[in-house]
Order: structure tokens, then sequence, then C-alpha cells
């Protein structure tokens, strides 16, 4: 179902802040970005591991099946096991949202962990994975990396 669609308004309003603060602000958005930019080579590195494990090269050659209306029960049962079949493959290399998450953790006890807290280190380590996952399904291209000055928000 849909969802609702209600009026929405935005407004911009902009920061006055003192110059320490600005400074503060450009540090912990420059720590967000390499941490982005070292979330998404990782992820790019595993990607390129999954392609070439054999693992992921035999739940290719499955049959694709289907799924929904119309589908018998092989079908479905083919869908399912050559999705367990990836779900596997994904294990073994570690390409999975959740092992991005505690690589990325490491960067809590260095000059990163100084300016970002944990919960804004997965949300980063979970925008890089998203974006690789996608390029990984063929919906995007291949996600780039932030350059100085180019990270403009953090969740």
């Amino acid at each position: 179902m849909p969802k609702a669609k209600t009026d929405s308004f935005i407004v911009e309003v902009p920061l006055e802040i003192t110059p320490s603060e600005e400074k503060r602000l450009l540090a912990r958005l420059e720590a967000a970005r390499q941490l982005y930019n070292a979330c998404l080579g990782e992820s790019l590195k595993r990607l390129g591991l999954l392609r070439q494990s054999k693992v992921y090269r035999a739940a290719q050659k499955m049959p694709r099946g289907r799924t929904g209306k119309g589908a018998t029960q092989k079908q479905r049962e083919a869908a399912k096991a050559r999705a367990r079949a990836f779900r596997e493959a994904n294990k073994v290399v570690g390409f999975r949202e959740y092992d991005l998450h505690s690589w990325a953790k490491q960067f809590n006890h260095c000059w990163i962990g100084e300016h970002l807290d944990s919960s804004t280190i997965q949300k980063l380590a979970t925008r890089a994975f998203k974006a690789v996952q996608q390029y990984g399904f063929g919906r995007r291209g291949r996600p780039r990396f932030k350059g100085y000055h180019q990270m403009d928000s953090v969740e």
C-alpha cells in the first residue's frame, strides 16, 4: 500500500555559528568523509572477492526459478535454493552489512573516533555498503569516492 501523501514544506535556515564551532563541524564532516571512503573501498574489495569466489559462481549457475502468483512449487524451491546459495556466498566472503559494521568498529579507536560516535560510524558504513550492493545488483553505477569538502550531511 503506498504511503499517504501529505503536504510537506522545507525551510532552509543558515546557521549562525562561531569560528570555533565551524572548525569543529568541518572536522567532523572531514572525518565522516574519510570513514565513508574507507568503508566504500573495503566494500568494493569484498564485492570483487565475492565475484571471484567459487561459491558465488556456483550460485550464479543455478536455475533462477520464480516466486509469486503463477509459479509452480518447483520454481519456488529453485528460487529459494538459489537465494540460500547467494546468502552463503556473501557469508563466506564477508559481504554483509554487519560484517562491514564490525570492520568499521576499528575506527572508534583512532582520531576518527574522537569526532564521530559509534552510531554515526555504523550509519556511514551502511551508506557505503548499500551503494556497493546496488552496484553489485546492477541497479546503479560504480559508487564514487567523496572528494575534499564533498560530504555535506551525516545521519
